[in-house]
């Protein structure tokens, strides 16, 4: 088990875009900036008028995650589309693709850089209308390679998401030893063990392990697959800063 507090992070940004920078490899003791298949997660408040400029990615699969507020995105492909908690949307960059975002809304949402398993792949853009905002204490499958993922990554991983009320213990959805676990802590506090995760904390483990809430709590799961095979060269996902 490894934890990474929420104040190991890059911290950047300004009154309209703030943004809290996850390297999930950092203090791994490993000479990679991500883990496995995870780039890097950014956890941004992003508010009107603030708009990100149209600007490029390769080789990353960018899954934008929202959990209040609106935002207008557009991109290369000519898509524009108005995303919010509900509406969500994957990028899968391949050999290249370029877009902007605007707040409509205040907004709070992890923008997840995932690894591809190869590089120059086509590019993609996904967007998915989930019926519920919230999943209440019960893991949602929200992106990932099985073949009933709403949003598919090019990786072996399974992302899930859950919003565990007080007091609820859960099980995490498909334990089995090829399978490595990482959880954020979106929001809330729960108890893991011995270990107490708070908002913007992070924890890594491969054990079958029972989930408490101490208080209402956002997670979000990532079932990474051991020998997935995944790029360290994507333009944001890479094992590098920015």
């Amino acid at each position: 088990m490894k934890i990474t507090r929420a104040s190991a992070k890059h911290t950047y940004g300004n009154q309209t875009f703030h943004v809290e920078i996850l390297y999930p490899g950092t203090n791994l003791e490993k000479n990679d900036t991500g883990f496995l298949t995870i780039g890097r997660i950014d956890h941004a408040l992003f508010k009107p008028p603030g708009l990100v400029p149209m600007h490029p990615h390769q080789d990353d699969e960018i899954f934008s995650y929202i959990r209040s507020g609106k935002m207008i995105h557009m991109d290369s492909t000519g898509k524009k589309e108005h995303l919010n908690n509900s509406y969500m949307m994957l990028m899968n960059a391949g050999s290249g693709i370029s877009h902007e975002e605007s707040a409509e809304e205040d907004v709070e949402m992890l923008q997840i850089f995932m690894r591809p398993s190869e590089n120059d792949l086509s590019p993609l853009v996904q967007f998915h209308q989930f019926e519920n905002i919230f999943s209440e204490n019960t893991w949602r499958l929200v992106a990932g390679n099985r073949a009933d993922s709403p949003l598919k990554l090019r990786v072996e991983t399974n992302i899930f998401d859950i919003r565990l009320q007080v007091n609820k213990v859960i099980e995490i959805p498909e334990w089995s030893e090829k399978i490595i676990n990482f959880i954020y802590c979106f929001n809330g506090e729960i108890k893991i063990g011995n270990e107490r995760i708070a908002k913007g904390d992070s924890i890594i483990f491969e054990e079958s392990l029972s989930i408490e809430a101490i208080a209402e709590s956002d997670l979000v799961l990532f079932q990474i697959k051991k020998d997935a095979k995944y790029s360290e060269t994507g333009m944001f996902s890479g094992n590098k800063f920015h």
